[in-house]
């Protein structure tokens, strides 16, 4: 693709694009996302492309110049539909969640902190269990993986539970993703397991 090509599609002219891509000015969030969609094909290369954005100097100036403000309103709007449809998503699979927990007649707090790190429900133990939701495994799974470290280490616990909705564990995907700090439940298994954990 050249940067003429990347600059239609993302509804930007060619300077802009030079401009971004020689760190003079930064993209605008709508921009960006479109970027990312137009770039990236793996989840890895979006990783790298959100990498990189996290690294621009937060001086630098907002790309301003679209092509069409029409369209600029159009993608602005959709991204952030996308958006608040995940946040509904999210935050109806952590209510479900929650239910779950009251249900297994367990006691928990949610959210739980210490300092600076956050999960989204705690169940005092012993064992203590740090219990974060995912609603959608397929974002940043690599941070997910990295949040239950600190969850060990700094909240602290026993265990982290990463619970997921029931259709994405049956597809397997998600049980070669785990590593040495955490446990992956489908949401259905949730209350036995906690309620087993302060049984043992």
């Amino acid at each position: 693709m050249t940067a003429k090509e990347l600059a239609h599609r993302v509804n930007l002219s060619e300077t802009s694009i030079s401009k971004l891509v020689n760190g003079i000015t930064k993209p605008r969030q709508a921009n960006f996302t479109r970027i990312i969609q137009e770039l990236c094909e793996k989840p890895e290369e979006v990783q790298q492309l959100l990498a990189a954005y996290a690294q621009i100097d937060e001086e630098l100036e907002d790309e301003q110049q679209q092509m069409d403000p029409e369209v600029y309103q159009r993608l602005e709007e959709d991204r952030v539909r996308s958006y608040l449809q995940a946040k509904s998503q999210s935050i109806a699979f952590r209510e479900q969640v929650a239910v779950d927990l009251q249900q297994s007649g367990v006691t928990f707090l949610g959210p739980h902190q210490n300092q600076e790190i956050i999960c989204d429900f705690f169940v005092p133990g012993p064992p203590s269990i740090a219990i974060e939701c995912k609603a959608n495994p397929n974002r940043d799974w690599d941070r997910t993986l990295t949040s239950a470290q600190l969850f060990r280490a700094e909240l602290p616990c026993d265990e982290v539970v990463l619970v997921v909705p029931n259709h994405f564990y049956e597809t397997n995907m998600l049980r070669t993703k785990i590593n040495a700090y955490c446990q992956v439940i489908p949401i259905i298994e949730l209350g036995g397991l906690v309620k087993n954990a302060n049984y043992r």
